[in-house]
């Protein structure tokens, strides 16, 4: 069987939060035509950095996340503010999270974190030969602890739980593949 894109037939706009806006999208299935609603969230595409000190070490973030409820190691990222390149945008969240800077960067892609009813995408980089240029400046509203580990580490992070939001996970897969850890 071919599959097809569903052709939109509406979109309205049922909530507006701030950080994300949500509509309700009627949309007709190709195959027998018949029309159903899906709710998507829209918000600004997010970028990640996959930091390496010009040891090696993987620059990480320990943090508070609300909607886990749980404390966990990430790598550094947020949101691509608008009138920046994604590239900038994810050296910007470096150095204001970690204090680190330099080195080369790397495009490892763009995704899309959870297709179903999410509208955006997160953008991934890799730089390496980082050095510490600053304290770190996080915003207001973060609290974060820089952690330097071995990328020998990762795993056993992983496995114990503390490395467990699935788009580092991926970052970390991706720059594994690229061969840059």
């Amino acid at each position: 069987m071919l599959i097809e894109p569903w052709p939109l037939v509406s979109s309205e706009r049922v909530a507006d939060v701030g950080l994300f806006q949500v509509t309700r999208d009627r949309a007709r299935s190709p195959r027998s035509g018949q029309e159903w609603d899906y709710h998507v969230v829209h918000m600004q595409d997010w970028l990640l950095m996959v930091p390496l000190t010009r040891d090696g070490r993987l620059v990480m973030v320990r943090q508070f996340r609300h909607g886990s409820r749980r404390i966990g190691l990430e790598v550094p990222g947020g949101r691509w503010d608008a009138g920046e390149q994604p590239q900038e945008g994810a050296l910007r969240e470096l150095l204001e999270e970690t204090g680190f800077s330099g080195g080369p960067v790397a495009d490892l892609g763009a995704l899309w974190p959870q297709p179903a009813f999410l509208a955006n995408r997160v953008h991934i980089f890799l730089a390496a030969g980082l050095e510490r240029a600053q304290t770190p400046q996080p915003e207001p509203d973060e609290e974060i602890e820089v952690v330097l580990i071995a990328p020998g580490e990762i795993d056993l992070l992983i496995a114990a739980g503390e490395i467990h939001s699935a788009m580092t996970v991926t970052a970390l897969a991706l720059a594994r593949a690229s061969g840059h850890i």
